[in-house]
């Protein structure tokens, strides 16, 4: 019987390779390894002083290549169009782009 170690390394293999996501506004190709790596997200939370929202930016930077680049975080505020950015980060955080914004995995009143 695999121990919990064994059982990780597994899934981490399994979710070895790379994302990708045509940006809807700039028709750019971002790609992200498809295995978040926890330690990666600790540094953004560090870096970013608890702030959840600027955490994932720095996550995004960090992690995401755009076309084959890298971009600052000033960049991505500054030059990255908002459809894009939500777009973005709504696919590398686990939410399909065409699922609507708010409480990730619950259906509304209606739709249930």
């Amino acid at each position: 019987m695999p121990g919990v170690i064994d059982k990780l390394k597994k899934y981490r293999d399994e979710h070895d390779g790379e994302e990708r996501l045509t940006l809807p506004a700039t028709g750019i190709v971002c790609s992200w390894p498809k295995f978040m790596n926890h330690g990666r997200w600790q540094k953004a939370l560090r870096l970013a002083q608890g702030d959840f929202t600027r955490a994932q930016v720095l996550y995004v930077v960090g992690n995401v290549t755009f076309d084959g680049e890298k971009l600052t975080a000033s960049d991505f505020d500054a030059l990255l169009p908002l459809e894009d950015a939500l777009t973005l980060v709504a696919a590398v955080f686990g939410r399909a782009p065409e699922e609507p914004a708010g409480e990730t995995g619950k259906k509304s009143a209606k739709a249930a």
